[in-house]
């Protein structure tokens, strides 16, 4: 074979790039200038660590502005020109710097050699380059080679089972990176790729630029841009930036026409919310959940607490005692005349605040009570084995004990309402699932802002027998194996099979032996009974 022709430079580049504003925001914060002035990025040094290493943080030398654009996502609906973006930004980078490496990564090669690398390659010849002769395509190896031997390379970020660490990252060194579709990635392999972009880095931007794009998601993409488990606004970190997309921020007038008129077929509103309008508030579907009848578009309600509750009523707290991932409490009250179930509030006690333990989640629960001026009585029920005694505390001393002797000094009037025991697993699910249709007149409303709660009956999954597939997962800081979902369905199951005891009677009537399976106790100030 003949030797490869030396590549050259384009004589007349034509570079066809009219952004949206809403493109033209997210390219400002992925230039190597400040996306405030357009100033200069320098780094000043602002100390020294504990072994006397410079430690330096960039800053505009214009400005001063000291919140210098790093990871970024451009995140929202489909069809808006985020994949475009980084494609033209890769494309424009390697072509303004010389010897760059420019990184673009989805969870597969195959996924994006359908998608980004395509529209890579269309860009590139739009632009009026030509194959071989201004560049050269390595399919082999994934590689899309300049003139000035900047290089785009294709990266798959799948976890392995074999490199959980993502070693596979360790000898490559890049400038830039646009990885599409980042929901399907894990937050640890974006971390470690980061890390990795060190190449040229001071010549051409200064800090290390990542380009993060995806749909709305639930995952951990989410919790660290856009929302936090409340479903309020997340305030980025230093260097981290969200910039929202709708279809109609694309600016070919065409595409965005056709597009929508497709997206306006979808059948399913939280698909159309979600695609459509960016709405990161929707809810997937699980085929294989065992809540499958939760729906929801139907029982998820925006601000159902400030619209039903009613301090001046009884509020019903359930009580899941696990520690790891969290502790958790379940807040409902029943419109039993008109047979509305609401769930207005979920309560975590996280290993972080060091409240996963029944002690400082009662004394969190009761202040903020006595914040809400809650009047109307409280109930403590959950899970019945809080009835058991722990080997740390004395003879007498239960989880519950520590509730009602906390809640009990006040005005809260607290009461314990248990069942005897854990009703049949499979039984209350299914009861559950009648519940969510409709079962004898029934109607759940659950908060929007109850996340775990909502991500439990999205995501527990049911074993063949009919229970529920408790599989185990293991903190990555603390080594800890816990089950990350169920604890707030557990919940869900105890308050229905005691408070619709009716319909749950009247549900398992085939196997109902008359034993009503209940645990009552009056309210306690100063003792405990049950």
């Amino acid at each position: 074979m003949g030797k490869l022709r030396k590549l050259i430079a384009p004589d007349n580049l034509h570079i066809d790039f009219s952004p949206s504003p809403k493109q033209y925001e997210l390219w400002k914060l992925l230039q190597p200038e400040c996306p405030l002035c357009g100033g200069f990025i320098q780094q000043q040094l602002i100390g020294h660590d504990q072994n006397n290493n410079p430690q330096y943080k960039p800053f505009c030398g214009k400005c001063g502005n000291h919140n210098i654009p790093q990871l970024i996502l451009g995140g929202g609906a489909a069809g808006g020109g985020k994949s475009y973006l980084a494609s033209v930004w890769l494309v424009s980078s390697c072509i303004r710097f010389g010897e760059i490496r420019a990184v673009v990564a989805r969870k597969t090669l195959k996924s994006l050699k359908e998608s980004t690398w395509n529209t890579i390659r269309m860009v590139i010849k739009r632009w009026g380059l030509v194959e071989d002769v201004h560049y050269r395509v390595n399919n082999i190896a994934g590689t899309l080679r300049f003139w000035n031997d900047s290089v785009i390379l294709m990266l798959d970020m799948a976890d392995q089972p074999s490199d959980p660490n993502f070693e596979r990252f360790g000898s490559m060194e890049a400038t830039i990176c646009a990885v599409d579709e980042v929901s399907e990635i894990s937050q640890k392999a974006i971390e470690v790729l980061f890390s990795r972009l060190r190449w040229r880095t001071h010549e051409t931007f200064m800090v290390s630029k990542m380009l993060l794009t995806t749909n709305p998601t639930t995952n951990w993409v989410r919790g660290r841009f856009v929302q936090d488990d409340n479903g309020d606004r997340v305030t980025c970190r230093e260097g981290e930036f969200y910039v929202p997309f709708s279809v109609f921020d694309n600016p070919d007038i065409g595409f965005r026409q056709t597009y929508e008129a497709a997206l306006n077929k979808i059948s399913d509103q939280a698909t159309k919310e979600r695609l459509l309008y960016g709405n990161w508030d929707f809810v997937e579907a699980n085929d294989m959940a065992i809540y499958g009848k939760f729906d929801g578009s139907k029982h998820l309600i925006t601000g159902l607490k400030e619209k039903v509750y009613d301090p001046t009523r009884p509020l019903i707290t359930v009580w899941d005692f696990n520690v790891a991932p969290q502790m958790s409490v379940l807040l409902a009250q029943v419109d039993y005349e008109n047979k509305k179930l609401y769930i207005i509030e979920e309560i975590l006690g996280k290993p972080q605040d060091k409240e996963n333990n029944t002690p400082a989640l009662a004394r969190r629960m009761q202040q903020k009570l006595y914040r809400e001026k809650h009047i109307g009585g409280v109930d403590v029920t959950g899970d019945p084995s809080g009835l058991q005694r722990s080997s740390a505390t004395e003879d007498g001393v239960n989880n519950y004990t520590v509730i009602m002797e906390t809640f009990g000094k006040g005005i809260l009037r607290p009461k314990l309402k248990l069942l005897r025991k854990q009703p049949p697993q499979v039984t209350r699910c299914e009861f559950a699932n009648e519940l969510f249709d409709g079962y004898n007149g029934w109607t759940i409303e659950i908060d929007l802002k109850c996340r775990k709660l909502t991500e439990d009956l999205i995501y527990q999954l049911r074993n063949e027998d009919g229970t529920k597939a408790k599989h185990k997962t293991t903190d990555p800081k603390t080594g800890v194996k816990y089950e990350k979902y169920g604890h707030l369905s557990d919940c869900l199951d105890y308050l229905l099979c005691y408070y619709l005891r009716d319909s749950w009677y009247k549900f398992k009537s085939g196997t109902d032996n008359g034993d009503s399976g209940i645990v009552t106790a009056p309210a306690v100030y100063n003792g405990f009974n049950y």
